[in-house]
C-alpha cells in the first residue's frame, strides 16, 4: 500500500470536523448510489442513480475545496481535494453511518435517498444563511441542484406508498430499516457548538433534525405510516452513532473505501 503524503491544513478544527461531515456524507451516498449504474430496474433508474452518484460526488469536492480555502491551504488545490476525498485513512471519515450502507436492494435504495435528500435539502437552507460567504454561496448553488432529487425521490415515494400491496410493503420495511439509523445524520460534529455559535452553520446538525421532521413527518402520516416517524425525543441508537467521531462499519472499512480509495493509493502522485 503506498502512503499518501499530500500535505493537508488541520482538519481537527471545528469547522472542519462539520465541512468534513457535509462533504464525506455527499461524497459516500454518492459512491453507494454508482451501484446503480447499468444494473437498475430500468434504464430511466439507471441514468438516474448515475447522475444522482455523480451529483454527489461532485458536491463533496466543492465542500472539500471550501474547507481548503477557508484552512488557508496554498497548496495545489486538485491534490489537496484529491487527498481529502481519496487519501485518508477509514477513521478520518466523517460521514453518518446510514451513507456507507449497501444498496441492499432498490426498495432500500429508494427509501434511504428519499430521507437523504430530503436532509439534505433542509441543511443546504441553513447552510444558505451563513455567516461565511463561501459557504452559504455553495449551499445556495447546490439547493438548486437538489430541486431534482427531490423531486426523483418524492415520485418513488408517492409511487410506492399509493401502488399495490406487495410494493407499499415492500417500501415500507425498508423504510422501517432506513429511518432508525438515519437519525445518524443528526449526531454532532466535533466542536460543532462553536460552528454554530459563529453561525457558520446556523443551525446545527442535533436542531436540523426537527426541521427535517416538520417536513417528512406529515408525508409519512399521510402514507399511513404514522408509526415509524421518529420521536422527537428519540435517541440515536448505538448502531447508528459514531459515524461523526469516525467510527464506522465493517460496510465501510471492508466494502467502501478499499474500493473507493484503492487507484489513489496505488498511484498517489498521479494527476488526472
Amino acid at each position: 500500500m503506498s502512503t499518501v503524503t499530500v500535505p493537508l491544513p488541520d482538519l481537527t478544527t471545528p469547522r472542519a470536523q462539520v465541512l468534513l461531515a457535509i462533504a464525506d456524507d455527499a461524497l459516500i451516498s454518492g459512491h453507494r448510489a454508482s451501484h446503480w449504474t447499468g444494473v437498475a430496474p430500468s434504464l430511466e433508474e439507471d441514468l438516474a442513480f448515475s447522475t444522482i452518484a455523480q451529483d454527489g460526488i461532485s458536491h463533496a469536492d466543492l465542500w472539500y475545496r471550501v474547507l481548503l480555502d477557508g484552512a488557508g491551504h496554498d497548496g495545489d488545490l486538485r491534490a489537496g481535494v484529491d487527498a481529502l476525498g481519496l487519501g485518508r485513512e477509514v477513521d478520518a471519515y466523517r460521514h453518518a453511518i446510514v451513507c456507507e450502507r449497501p444498496p441492499r436492494d432498490f426498495a432500500y435504495t429508494l427509501a434511504r435517498h428519499w430521507v437523504h435528500v430530503h436532509v439534505e435539502a433542509r441543511r443546504l437552507d441553513a447552510l444558505a444563511g451563513s455567516t461565511d460567504a463561501e459557504v452559504a454561496a455553495l449551499a445556495t448553488k447546490l439547493r438548486h441542484e437538489l430541486r431534482y432529487h427531490l423531486a426523483h425521490a418524492d415520485h418513488w415515494f408517492d409511487r410506492l406508498t399509493t401502488g399495490d400491496e406487495p410494493a407499499r410493503d415492500r417500501f415500507r420495511a425498508a423504510l422501517a430499516a432506513v429511518l432508525p439509523e438515519s437519525l445518524g445524520r443528526f449526531e454532532p460534529a466535533v466542536g460543532e457548538d462553536e460552528v454554530v455559535a459563529a453561525g457558520l452553520f446556523p443551525v446545527g446538525h442535533v436542531a436540523l433534525r426537527g426541521h427535517w421532521l416538520e417536513a417528512a413527518a406529515p408525508r409519512l402520516e399521510r402514507a399511513g405510516f404514522a408509526d415509524l416517524v421518529p420521536g422527537a425525543d428519540t435517541l440515536v441508537a448505538d448502531a447508528a452513532a459514531g459515524g461523526r467521531t469516525g467510527r464506522h462499519t465493517e460496510d465501510f472499512t471492508q466494502d467502501v473505501w478499499p474500493e473507493m480509495t484503492a487507484l489513489y493509493r496505488a498511484h498517489p502522485d498521479a494527476r488526472w
